[in-house]
């Protein structure tokens, strides 16, 4: 998987997390909102969050993930997080999941990440078919963000997307590049 070229959009640049952002991870594992809607660690102490950013060069070498980190560009902080997982080489697809900082929410910053990184999933090096994001029912803030960045909905598919959903049952969105064709209302969600 790459190592450089980082996607990037007005206001942001995406790029690996580095050690020094250890505090911010921790910060957003406490976040009673990113333990909501996205998978936390048990163990989520600084230990852990260092282990886990040491960890980001192996699960990009191994197509396992790629996570980055949304930097604003006026003042270098740290905005959120947005990757790519479940890579499907086959049928070149992965699916995509994103956070944001508290004080950024509301503001377009997720939806700008996730369309960076989409964008650049399908034209960039990795050049992707398929970007599938899945959203809890009850999460009406990333459903607006994955159809802001042009996501279609695929359908909806039964079961909790993190331990602290309150609804059983996920909306399914893709992504596809023009050329591969339009992903379409109705579409079956198990083909990605």
């Amino acid at each position: 998987m790459t190592n450089g070229d980082w996607p990037s959009t007005e206001g942001l640049v995406l790029r690996p997390w580095a050690v020094g952002d250890r505090d911010v991870l921790v910060s957003a594992w406490a976040d009673p909102e990113v333990r909501r809607w996205t998978a936390v660690p048990d163990d989520a102490s600084p230990d852990a969050a260092a282990r886990w950013i040491a960890g980001g060069l192996r699960r990009r070498k191994e197509g396992l993930a790629l996570d980055l980190v949304g930097v604003s560009v006026d003042d270098g902080r740290i905005l959120g997080e947005v990757g790519l997982s479940a890579f499907d080489t086959a049928r070149r697809a992965a699916r995509i999941g994103w956070w944001t900082a508290a004080p950024e929410r509301g503001r377009g910053v997720a939806t700008a990440m996730v369309r960076a990184m989409t964008d650049w999933a399908h034209d960039g090096p990795l050049a992707l078919r398929v970007v599938v994001a899945e959203v809890d029912r009850a999460n009406p803030a990333s459903v607006t963000v994955v159809r802001r960045a042009g996501y279609e909905l695929l359908g909806k598919v039964p079961g909790r997307l993190t331990e602290g959903s309150t609804t059983d049952g996920r909306l399914v969105f893709a992504s596809q590049p023009p050329a591969c064709g339009a992903t379409g209302e109705g579409a079956s969600a198990t083909r990605v």
